[in-house]
Formats: structure tokens, C-alpha cells, sequence
């Protein structure tokens, strides 16, 4: 069983991933961790050393090692991971995948409490913040919903959002793979 996590920054897909995994007793893996832990520097060095198109290429290679083994995992991607290239087409053909779906005020919220400085936002006014999120949602939520499954987080805390995912994933998921967990 593979699972991907999909959705924009801030949406929950590391906190949620984690909790589900170890609900599910299954490997959880975060791409960001598992591309720095590769790389041996950290995500903003990779975005201020190569760029966001460097980035990206590192990015869909690792998703690629990542899908290609055997083990059972949960993966919570990058925000903007299923949007470069042919990576959403990919991740759908590899896993189930599942949309963590937030409103823009949602997501800038988050974004705005957040202890990680994401490299795309560091250093945006919030006006400019609801800008970039807004137009950022626009360009990749056709990207997201293609997943199979869309989790609405926008009211629900973590914990109860991961609930909700690790009854989809209950429901949906093992019983139409025959898996028993």
C-alpha cells in the first residue's frame, strides 16, 4: 500500500502523514526530509543554490526512488511536487493519492504562524502572502484534484483531520486493495 499526501504548503500533509502512518504501522515518509537527508543541505541552501528548477529536478528524482520500492509508506509531498512535469501523472499511477484540501485565508494563516520559513514565502507582507497563495491555489488545484480522494482540513484540527483520513484510508483504500491492517 502507497499512499501520497497531496495539497498545499501548510495544509497538514507531514503532521497528518506521520499520525496516519503510525496509526497504519506503515513507514511514513517526508519528501523535503528524504530530499535534504539525499542531498546532505537543506531545502532553502538547495532553492538558493540551484534554484527552483534545480530544486524541482531533485524533487521528482527523489519522489522517484521514493514510489519505486517496496515497502508499504505514506507519503506527504511538496506543495508544489505533483505540479512539475509529469509528477502528478506518476504519483497517480503509483499510489492512491489523497488531496488535503484549505481555503486560501486558511492556508495564509497557517503559513503566517508557521515556525518553518518556507523559502516561496519568507519575506512576503501578508497582503502579499494572500496574493501568492491565491494565484500559487489557481495554477495547482487543477494538479490536486486529480488525486483520488479530496480531505477538506479547512475547519478540523490536525488530530481530527487525521481522523477523518485514517477513516478514508480505512474505508476506501485497504478494503478496495485487500489490505488488512
Amino acid at each position: 500500500m502507497k499512499i501520497a499526501l497531496v495539497g498545499y504548503m501548510a495544509s497538514g500533509k507531514s503532521a497528518m502523514g506521520r499520525a496516519v502512518s503510525a496509526s497504519l504501522g506503515v513507514r511514513h515518509i517526508d519528501l523535503d526530509s528524504y530530499i535534504e537527508k539525499s542531498e546532505g543541505r537543506s531545502i532553502p541552501d538547495i532553492f538558493k543554490e540551484s534554484g527552483e528548477r534545480g530544486f524541482r529536478e531533485i524533487e521528482s528524482r527523489c519522489l522517484r526512488e521514493v514510489l519505486e520500492g517496496d515497502d508499504d509508506v505514506v507519503l506527504s509531498l511538496g506543495g508544489g511536487t505533483p505540479v512539475w512535469g509529469n509528477n502528478m501523472d506518476y504519483i497517480t499511477g503509483k499510489c492512491k493519492v489523497i488531496y488535503l484540501c484549505a481555503s486560501v485565508m486558511t492556508l495564509v494563516d497557517r503559513l503566517s504562524r508557521s515556525r518553518n520559513p518556507r523559502p516561496l514565502v519568507v519575506g512576503k507582507s501578508r497582503e502579499e502572502l494572500i496574493d501568492y497563495v491565491r494565484e500559487n491555489i489557481e495554477k495547482r488545484e487543477p494538479y490536486y484534484k486529480r488525486a483520488h480522494y479530496t480531505v477538506s482540513v479547512e475547519t478540523l484540527s490536525i488530530e481530527d483531520s487525521a481522523r477523518v483520513l485514517l477513516s478514508l484510508i480505512k474505508e476506501k483504500i485497504l478494503t478496495t486493495n485487500n489490505v488488512d491492517i
